[in-house]
């Protein structure tokens, strides 16, 4: 007998498990699309501890009889490509026919379909085999149950997370079927309790509140176009509403929730020099397009798309988008703009830019407004930094000489300040030849060494604010913060919860007390929940970096010569004083026969 032999159906249908089905939120995700393509509108989805205990579905589609049920477990079984003229014009979620075999085969799968709401019929599978059929009883539609997931794979059980980590990842995928489908109402449940829910009524901006706050939706910009036969339906949040990853940017072509990575470049393109730098935009585009042009049979999960034309259509999208932003940004006029509440009578303390000590001293917030107001919009919040003092000119040489500490440190040769140019680079010389600091990238090297030290301390000492931050998060991200709350206080973070998605801040770290610490707490928060990792330290360079920038002197901001000097003395003390955290040069050297080549006194060799 040769070597070659054909595959036991149990065995193949455990290795496509493995293929689709990797954690409870794959299930959901087959489970949800069966729904849509039965043409459901009210989808409900039952949870027990985050759906590693059980998942349950429940539609009001057009359900299935008896035969069909049975079909539905055999590998294959599709009611939805019947050849291969419908394969590359596939219109719907589902069409491999492998979903619901791949799942029986690794748990117990209970189906239960009607299709006139008077004559169901049931049928149970256990680890892949049938234990159970008969009539039962069900309203239009289909009622699917899986449980002991994983129950003959145990190896597949120990890559679990904790049920709330599996609950997260569910809701993610809930809330993209939300955005793909605003006409059908699903409602998620865990433990029994409402988690998710929407209210399918086609209004994309009461989805968008019910996604993301109803704050987010006041100001959509929503348009559309059509162009090389397809349709474009884009949803953009305003630019002050951005995440520290791509994930809220949300592409669905065809109603079905997709990737591309150069379709979402695309999308970040368009929002180019309008949220700021490693940040990303909230925004839906809808594409609807011939079938014939697209692929999604290129992955397991159906997630993964390919395009065609796909050069042409990112360049027509950021086009698209740059284009409506600034006609947007034009329709700004005056009569926009709210005044801000005087503040020549509020005591705030100053800082000085440059100060040994200013980076640990508590930053006093507006004494004369002691109200808890969550409504921070009318909420003028500023810190100031002092100006250069005026001094007399024997002050000014004194202050000066300090120069001369710069020339003991081996690190940065001893140079003299000679100006500045575009208000950015700073400009020294020696006998060597000429040196350009850029200030951005110094002040940034200094602090990011300095904040790299003190987050080692897990526990952080905090400051409590006067006037809490609002936080408005998405119900993923706000029952992931829910069930952290202590985890958060132990960081610096006492965040207190004051509605389904709605958050006050009302303490934060020392390291964290800037003009924008609000900004600096969302971003510390979402890269916690990005890596479902509590731990200052764990994320310490990155969260290093991020403050070092956010509080370094700017371009095309012009400083004294005191802070100057102070600058250089500070970054002589840094361990690499030559690259900003990031790996820009801070320091570019042009030595005398450098220059003199440039003017040709001197013939390069």
């Amino acid at each position: 007998m040769g070597k070659i032999q054909i595959m036991p159906v149990e065995l193949s249908n455990k290795i496509s498990a493995g293929e689709v089905v990797e954690r409870p939120s794959n299930i959901v995700k087959e489970l949800v699309e069966n729904s849509i393509d039965a043409g459901s509108k009210n989808i409900s989805i039952y949870l027990k501890c985050g759906g590693i205990e059980e998942i349950k579905v429940l539609d009001d589609g057009s359900g299935m009889d008896k035969d069909d049920v049975l079909l539905s477990f055999v590998p294959h079984a599709t009611s939805k490509i019947k050849n291969e003229y419908d394969l590359f014009r596939i219109k719907t979620l589902g069409f491999r026919g492998e979903a619901i075999a791949s799942i029986a085969a690794v748990s117990n799968m209970e189906i239960i379909s009607s299709t006139d709401g008077k004559n169901g019929f049931r049928c149970l599978y256990k680890s892949g085999k049938k234990t159970e059929e008969g009539p039962a009883p069900l309203n239009k539609g289909t009622k699917i149950t899986v449980s002991n997931l994983f129950i003959n794979t145990p190896a597949r059980l120990k890559f679990l997370k904790d049920d709330k980590s599996e609950l997260s990842s569910i809701l993610f995928y809930i809330e993209k079927i939300a955005i793909s489908n605003p006409n059908i109402k699903i409602s998620l449940y865990n433990d029994d309790k409402i988690v998710f829910q929407t209210s399918g009524r086609d209004d994309i901006k009461m989805l968008i509140g019910e996604i993301y706050g109803y704050e987010k939706s006041r100001n959509l910009l929503i348009f559309d176009d059509v162009t090389n036969g397809a349709k474009y339906h884009f949803v953009l949040l305003d630019t002050k509403f951005y995440r520290s990853n791509k994930l809220e940017i949300t592409l669905i072509v065809n109603g079905r929730y997709v990737k591309n990575f150069n379709i979402i470049n695309s999308i970040i393109k368009g929002f180019e020099h309008r949220v700021p730098i490693g940040k990303y935009p909230i925004a839906i585009l809808y594409i609807t397009i011939d079938p014939l042009l697209i692929d999604c049979n290129i992955h397991p999960t159906k997630i993964d798309i390919k395009i065609a034309n796909e050069a042409e259509i990112c360049n027509f999208i950021s086009n698209r988008i740059l284009n409506e932003l600034i006609k947007s940004e034009n329709k700004f006029n005056e009569s926009d703009i709210v005044a801000s509440k005087p503040i020549h009578d509020t005591k705030y303390e100053k800082i000085s830019l440059f100060s040994d000590n200013n980076l640990n001293e508590d930053i006093q917030y507006n004494k004369n407004n002691s109200s808890f107001n969550l409504n921070l919009e009318n909420i003028d919040e500023k810190i100031e930094i002092d100006e250069p003092k005026e001094i007399n000119k024997q002050e000014e040489k004194e202050e000066y000489r300090e120069i001369d500490e710069i020339k003991e440190n081996k690190k940065i040769p001893s140079m003299d300040f000679v100006g500045e140019i575009f208000g950015t680079y700073l400009i020294f010389q020696n006998t060597d030849g000429m040196y350009l600091v850029d200030q951005h990238a110094a002040h940034e090297r200094i602090n990011y060494e300095y904040y790299f030290d003190i987050l080692t301390n897990q526990n952080q000492p905090k400051c409590d604010l006067l006037i809490p931050i609002k936080l408005e998060l998405t119900k993923r991200e706000s029952l992931y913060v829910s069930n952290h709350l202590d985890d958060f206080n132990k960081i610096g973070f006492e965040i207190d919860s004051l509605g389904e998605t709605l958050f006050a801040i009302r303490s934060v770290p020392l390291w964290a007390k800037f003009d924008n610490f609000d900004l600096i707490a969302y971003d510390v928060i979402a890269k916690m929940i990005e890596n479902d990792k509590i731990s200052i330290s764990t994320y310490r360079d990155s969260i290093a970096k991020m403050i070092a920038c956010k509080a370094s002197i700017k371009a095309n901001h012009v400083i004294s010569k005191i802070e100057v000097e102070e600058l250089m003395k500070n970054l002589n003390k840094c361990k690499n004083p030559y690259n900003c955290p990031h790996g820009r040069p801070v320091i570019i050297k042009l030595s005398v026969s450098d220059i003199e080549k440039m003017f040709e006194r001197i013939q390069s060799k």
